[in-house]
């Protein structure tokens, strides 16, 4: 199966479930191939923001039922919560678009905000416009990445598989890199 075909069957779930989980990475590379006419920008955004949004009122559920008992199930994230609260504590109820854009914090700050007092309303809406805003700002982001990219090694069709390929393994090596630097960090604590 050519990677175009891949792109065009699975490359919008991917999307879905990369911004579920955590997402810049997946959600560059989706606007770079939307840019390079693989994907539709829009549509882009539009489903990660659904999966940012999906991810972590979950973990907002999960915060709110599970509470504490979830931060000793798992040491990582309560490795990050004093850390998240701070944060929550400092700015409140910003706190939420701010978290939007820490790596390797926002699943951790949605079950800090799940635990906290907030309303569920108040999250809902001020996550829904967190998650818009930032999925188009990263979508676009790599959108515009194309672009450059195009500027200057111009229409070059015999290399784009060749890029193509680049990225994805780029993007598989800085999800590796992320996830050795903090297994190196959990060893030493």
């Amino acid at each position: 199966m050519s990677p175009e075909l891949l792109l065009h069957k699975f490359g919008y779930f991917a999307v879905f479930i990369g911004t579920f989980l955590e997402g810049e990475t997946i959600l560059v590379m989706a606007g770079f191939f939307a840019e390079r006419g693989y994907l539709q920008i829009f549509i882009v955004a539009l489903v990660a923001a659904a999966g940012a949004y999906t991810g972590h009122v979950f973990w907002f559920w999960l915060g709110r039922t599970k509470g504490v008992k979830l931060l000793d199930r798992f040491p990582k994230m309560k490795k990050h919560f004093g850390r998240g609260i701070r944060i929550f504590e400092r700015y409140g109820a910003p706190a939420i678009f701010i978290t939007q854009w820490l790596y390797g914090l926002r699943v951790t700050c949605a079950v800090i905000i799940g635990i906290s007092r907030i309303s569920m309303l108040k999250f809902l809406v001020l996550e829904a416009i967190t998650c818009i805003v930032w999925a188009a700002v990263i979508s676009a982001a790599g959108y515009y990445f194309g672009r450059a990219v195009e500027s200057v090694l111009g229409r070059a069709a015999h290399i784009e598989k060749w890029g193509l390929l680049i990225l994805v393994v780029g993007g598989i090596a800085v999800w590796l890199y992320h996830r050795l630097k903090e297994r190196r960090a959990e060893e030493e604590s």
